[in-house]
Order: C-alpha cells, then sequence, then structure tokens
C-alpha cells in the first residue's frame, strides 16, 4: 500500500495541476509586469513592503519614534486588512531582527503548528490516493495555529517602544472605514474563486457580495476584522490564544464541522499551548559579507546559503559574468541546494536536521565538485552530509503555496527587520473568522509520512510545524548589516533571494536594479526563465548556450515580491519589486538616542 501512495503523491507535484483544475499551484499570486515604475526610496530610515498603505503605516509609526519592531507590527496589520491574501493573524511567519544597541542578530520562528489531533496520514484517501492539493487547501485540517499574532506580540515585548496599542491604529482605522481597493487585490480574489470558495460562506459574503467583485472605487470595509484588531490592541496576546478572538475562531471552526464529522482541526487546547521559538539565526560567509537567515523548520535560509557557497566556489574557478555561463552556475547550485533541502529538512522537533554538516565548508565544496561545468546535472540526489548518518530518510516532492508577502525595515536607531509572513495560497483556506483569512498551512507537510519505507523530514505529526521556504536574510559586512532583503513565492524564494543577492553583491547592482533583474528558476529537470524579461534582449546567446549544457528551458512569469534595503555611502537604500504593488519609503531625520 505504501508504494501505491507514493505513486498517486508524486503525481499530484509532477503532473501540471490545470489536468486536475483549473489553476496552477506553481506561482498562485497575482503579479503586475515589470512595465510599472520601480518604488525607491533613500535616507537614515527606509521601509519597503508590498503595499503602499502598509508602508505609509510603517513609515508613520518610524517618524513617531517606533523602532523596526513597531513597525512590522504596523505594517503587518495594515497588510490583513489591505493584502489578505497573501498574510495575516491567521497565518505565520519569521523575523531576522538586528538590535543594534546589543549588536545582537535574533531569529523569531512564528510558524503555525499542527493540531495535538492530526494523523499522518490524513491527506491520504481510504483508497490510498493523495487528496489533491487544490482539495487540500479548502479543508478545515489544513489550518494551522497561527503564529504571526505570538511573534508581533514577543517581538514587542523585546524590540518594541512605542505602545502596543498605538501600533494597531491605522489597521483598524482602514478595516472599519474603508480603503479603495487596489488592481491586486480584486485579481487575487478573482483567483481564489477559481481556487474554490464554495466551502466559505463568510468569503462570499465579504469578498464577493452578490458574486460580484467589489466596487473599484467605492471603499472596501471589514467591521469584523477592525473589531478583531481593536480587541488584540487592547487585549493582548492573551485575547487572541485565550480570549474572545480565540472563542471565536473555535465556534466557526466547529460550525464548519457539522458537515463533516471526519474532518480534524485546532482546538482552545492548540490554541492555548501555542509558542514562538526563539532560534539561533543560520550564518555563512560568501566572499567578503556574512549571509544571515532563519533555520528549519524553515528550508529557505539553508537553500540561500547552500546555493550561495557552492556558487562561490564554481564562479571562483568559471567565473565570467558577462556570459551565460553564469546562469549555468546558478541553476546548477540551486538544482543542488533543493534536493538537501527536499530531503533533509523538517521540523527538528521530529527528526534531527543536520544543519552543521549541510553547511559545513567541505560539504559544500562537495556539493560544487559534482557539478558538471559543461553539463547540466538531471536531477541530482541529496548529499550526505555529516550528521545525517543515523538517518534513512525518503525525500519530498516539492510543496506549493505562495500566499506570503515580505517587509524589510530599518528603523533611526539602526535596528534592521527583515520579515516574511504568509498564510499559505491565495487567501489562504478561503475560510475565515473575525474577518481574519484562516491559513492552510498544513498542507505545507508532505502528503506520505513515508516512502519505500523509508520516512520523510516533513511528514505530518501532531504539534509540528510544516516546512517552509521562506527566507528573510540580513547581510552583514565587518561586522555591521549593509542589506536586508525578502520575497514572498512559495518554493521559489530561496531561487529569488540568490538571484538577488548575487546581482547586489557580485555585481553591484543597485536595489531598483535588483528588484528589476530577470529571475532565473529551476526544478529538477529542467531550467526556468521569466516569460516577461529582458532575457533576448540582453543577450541572444544565453538560450542557446544553456540549452546545448543540456538545459531543457521553459518560460513563466514568477509571482516573486522582492523587498531590499542596502547600505550605500552614508544612507540606507530601499526598492520594491516592480512585480507587485510594493512602495519604499524613508525618513531623513537627525539619529535619536
Amino acid at each position: 500500500m505504501k508504494t501505491f501512495k507514493a505513486f498517486w503523491i508524486v503525481l499530484l507535484f509532477t503532473i501540471p495541476l490545470p489536468l486536475i483544475a483549473q489553476v496552477s499551484w506553481k506561482e498562485p499570486e497575482s503579479i503586475d509586469t515589470k512595465e510599472s515604475k520601480v518604488s525607491t526610496a533613500s535616507g537614515q530610515a527606509v521601509v519597503v513592503t508590498a503595499n503602499p498603505l502598509a508602508s505609509d503605516a510603517a513609515i508613520k509609526t518610524l517618524e513617531d519614534g517606533g523602532s523596526a519592531m513597531d513597525a512590522i507590527i504596523s505594517a503587518q496589520t495594515v497588510l490583513a486588512v489591505v493584502e489578505p491574501q497573501s498574510s495575516g493573524l491567521g497565518g505565520g511567519s519569521f523575523l531576522l531582527y538586528w538590535d543594534q544597541a546589543k549588536k545582537s542578530l535574533y531569529a523569531f520562528d512564528g510558524r503555525e503548528t499542527a493540531s495535538a489531533q492530526v494523523e499522518e496520514d490524513m491527506w491520504i484517501t481510504s483508497e490510498g490516493k493523495a487528496v489533491p492539493w487544490i482539495h487540500a487547501t479548502r479543508s478545515l485540517s489544513s489550518i494551522g495555529v497561527p503564529g504571526t499574532a505570538a511573534l508581533l506580540w514577543e517581538g514587542h515585548q523585546q524590540f518594541g517602544r512605542l505602545p502596543w496599542e498605538s501600533n494597531f491604529e491605522k489597521s483598524i482605522h482602514l478595516a472599519k472605514e474603508g480603503f479603495i481597493p487596489s488592481p491586486r487585490f480584486l485579481r487575487s480574489i478573482s483567483l481564489a474563486k477559481k481556487l474554490g470558495i464554495k466551502h466559505s460562506q463568510p468569503f462570499k459574503d465579504l469578498y464577493l457580495p452578490n458574486d460580484s467583485l467589489p466596487a473599484q472605487n467605492i471603499p472596501f470595509r471589514n467591521q469584523k476584522l477592525g473589531a478583531t484588531l481593536n480587541l488584540l490592541a487592547k487585549g493582548g496576546i492573551n485575547e487572541f490564544y485565550r480570549g474572545d478572538i480565540a472563542n471565536e475562531i473555535i465556534i466557526d471552526l466547529k460550525l464548519g464541522q457539522n458537515s463533516n464529522k471526519e474532518v480534524q482541526t485546532i482546538t482552545h487546547r492548540d490554541l492555548e499551548s501555542y509558542k514562538i521559538q526563539k532560534r539561533h539565526p543560520i550564518c555563512s560567509k560568501y566572499r567578503s559579507w556574512k549571509i544571515c537567515s532563519v533555520p528549519p523548520p524553515s528550508g529557505g535560509g539553508v537553500a540561500v546559503l547552500q546555493a550561495l557557497g557552492i556558487y562561490e566556489r564554481l564562479s571562483d574557478k568559471y567565473w565570467s559574468k558577462d556570459t551565460p555561463n553564469r546562469w549555468h552556475l546558478i541553476a546548477e547550485s540551486l538544482r543542488f541546494a533543493d534536493a538537501d533541502r527536499s530531503h533533509w529538512i523538517g521540523d527538528p522537533i521530529d527528526w534531527p536536521v543536520p544543519l552543521e554538516g549541510l553547511l559545513e565548508d567541505e560539504y559544500i565544496e562537495d556539493r560544487a565538485n559534482a557539478i558538471r561545468i559543461n553539463s547540466k546535472t538531471f536531477s541530482p540526489l541529496p548529499g550526505e552530509p555529516k550528521g545525517s548518518e543515523l538517518l534513512d530518510l525518503a525525500s519530498q516532492p516539492r510543496t506549493a503555496g505562495g500566499g506570503t508577502t515580505h517587509l524589510v525595515v530599518v528603523d533611526i536607531y539602526g535596528n534592521v527587520a527583515s520579515y516574511t509572513s504568509s498564510v499559505e495560497t491565495v487567501f489562504g483556506s478561503r475560510h475565515l473568522s473575525g474577518g481574519m483569512v484562516l491559513n492552510n498551512q498544513l498542507t505545507d507537510f508532505s502528503f506520505l509520512s513515508t516512502i519505500s519505507g523509508k520516512p520523510i523530514a516533513n511528514r505530518i505529526k501532531p504539534n509540528k510545524r510544516p516546512m517552509s521556504s521562506m527566507s528573510p536574510v540580513i547581510v552583514f559586512r565587518n561586522g555591521r548589516p549593509v542589506m536586508a532583503i525578502g520575497s514572498p513565492g512559495g518554493w521559489l524564494i530561496p531561487h529569488y533571494i540568490t538571484n538577488a543577492l548575487i546581482g547586489a553583491l557580485d555585481l553591484g547592482l543597485s536595489p531598483k536594479e535588483v528588484v528589476s533583474q530577470d529571475l532565473l528558476s529551476v526544478q529538477p529537470n529542467y531550467t526556468v526563465l521569466e516569460k516577461s524579461g529582458n532575457w533576448s534582449k540582453v543577450d541572444a546567446n544565453i538560450h542557446k548556450r544553456l540549452t546545448s549544457l543540456g538545459h531543457q528551458i521553459k518560460y513563466t512569469d514568477f509571482s516573486s515580491g522582492l523587498a531590499l534595503i542596502k547600505w550605500h555611502e552614508g544612507n540606507w537604500h530601499g526598492a520594491a519589486d516592480p512585480r507587485r504593488e510594493g512602495k519604499a519609503v524613508s525618513l531623513h531625520v537627525q539619529k535619536k538616542t
């Protein structure tokens, strides 16, 4: 039976989903073409988010004397209102935070957790078939215990300067008084309808009244979310996990269970037990920089550090920045890092992740030496890092997802925040409670717990956090932060960030140029170039050269949403990815003490 199950899970993740449903899981977020103007800003304090209203709220917080953490709270709560398709209080987050006063870097893990009631084969039917991914996203069983509210609270306790409640003023106002819907907001509602919303009457009532999109020129209001935000602002974190907000979540979930008694979902005890994890950041040297990100259960940071390490060693031998060889080296570096990510990464409460071995210089050197400069490697196998000797695991096919946002902040005190947040699919599960979008993050687990008798590191287990691709990054040089970056994009997040870091650090591109450059991604057996990019204009030989090396080339539009800030000549400079609706804003003020 296990072999039969394995067949179906591989089928689910390898057949293009349009054969199963009308939309693809690969790049589910709405994007704009790169013809739009890139938003940039420079100053002593800079904010970049995926929405102008969130950026404006965050910069106002900094103007009022708030820290980067206060700005994160202001921005995230506004994004919950104006960009609910990507993040919100019903989702999870990762935060990388540089405390300038203490000269210390912190990693906060606010990833969702599985309920204590989950079962390993919850996504396998009684016939031994994998539940189609698109159906799983609609299930109450896909909802993990939200972690974003807890992360914001803990971050504020440690780094906040303004009163907790003051960071909610703008979001509460926008939820109650309304905002003019953006084009991406409306496109995302249409996409959610294609993904399936029949299971959620509250979603239809709020976002598709009378089966029509909200009016483009009339303020959109979410009164229930305004009330939820007000409760959280006044009552603090206990309100969310033990108070009225928690009660409403459980009542709404139980109402959904009435129609399907077999569905398992989170309980009061799950909410009460939730805690963020303060983890040790992971860092690696890249040329003269130190690159830092978040550790497992995110595999994104590991993938970025591995890909950069492999690429550095290859480019030292074969460097030629003006030829397609660079893109071959990037593609192969990403492919080998992906093989390790699929195999070794999971929540360390279940299986010990051989983290030190995966990032060890000798191991990275071995991975680089396995890459052929004159030909592409098809489906590279995972390596054997130190610490993995007693682990006999199976590799997981890559996951879906993409309902994610990223923001970066540097404040007037020198604190730097790189923060990625998600509800998983567009509008998460499309289930709502208290006006909040509830995540479908448990579909980030492997749908199979074992393949051919071997366990998968990212298998489903009670109280476990699913592997993530979120990769907030802060770059250091000579002991001080010089860059912060991140992106949404599901499995492809580390690909986008690796592209961007090479552009910024090796090629010396400005933030504007970094977020605008053409993107490359990989699958195990083919290489993907950005369809709306300028590949043919930049170098007509790129396609021909990569093909000659064995790359099967495909073109697609990418749903990146890069947000970055970079230190240069006495100021911070920020830029927002033109593929979304982001905005960079800044302050020019005297540094406060």
